[in-house]
């Protein structure tokens, strides 16, 4: 999945993009859901893509610290919020959860697919709840149902529940 490119300048970039809070509350969120691997993997529920670190995809594959992994996974961020801020009418003036929520969703979809998606133009025009319950219908990977436990891909059900609660402000 193609990538914002990775701002160089990590958590302050990010912290300049949607805050202190909402940045070290995306760090985490990300970072929890993501897990960390310091040597590349073969991604099974991205078609086996060569992914380290926090999800990392666009970047030389070898062994990484944890240090660097989590300067990797701000920078990405930043990227992420960064291209979400310019797609996403009004983005300053929402709550640090609903940049969290769309951020974080960005990261793990891609962007082109968040900014095609509905769930953008619903965070546009400030319909919420409504929008919050838009983050639901990204549970499925290549056709599975995320929420099926027999699926084996409930982490990411679980994500988008978090980010449905990120976006609804219930953290």
């Amino acid at each position: 999945m193609p990538t914002p490119q990775s701002n160089k300048r990590g958590r302050a970039a990010l912290v300049a993009s949607i805050g202190a809070t909402a940045a070290a509350a995306l760090i985490s969120l990300t970072s929890g859901q993501e897990g960390v691997s310091l040597t590349p993997y073969n991604d099974r529920l991205a078609g086996n893509l060569q992914t380290v670190c926090f999800g990392e995809t666009n970047v030389d594959m070898h062994a990484y610290t944890l240090p660097e992994c989590k300067e990797m996974l701000a920078g990405s961020l930043a990227g992420y919020a960064q291209a979400v801020r310019e797609s996403t009418d009004g983005f300053d003036e929402l709550t640090d959860g609903q940049k969290i929520a769309a951020v974080d969703l960005a990261y793990n979809a891609g962007i082109a697919n968040y900014k095609g998606s509905p769930l953008r133009t619903m965070y546009g025009k400030r319909q919420f709840p409504a929008a919050c319950e838009q983050f639901m219908r990204w549970r499925f990977v290549r056709g599975r149902d995320c929420a099926i436990a027999s699926n084996g891909c409930g982490g990411i059900y679980k994500r988008r529940l978090l980010e449905r609660a990120a976006c609804l402000g219930e953290h």
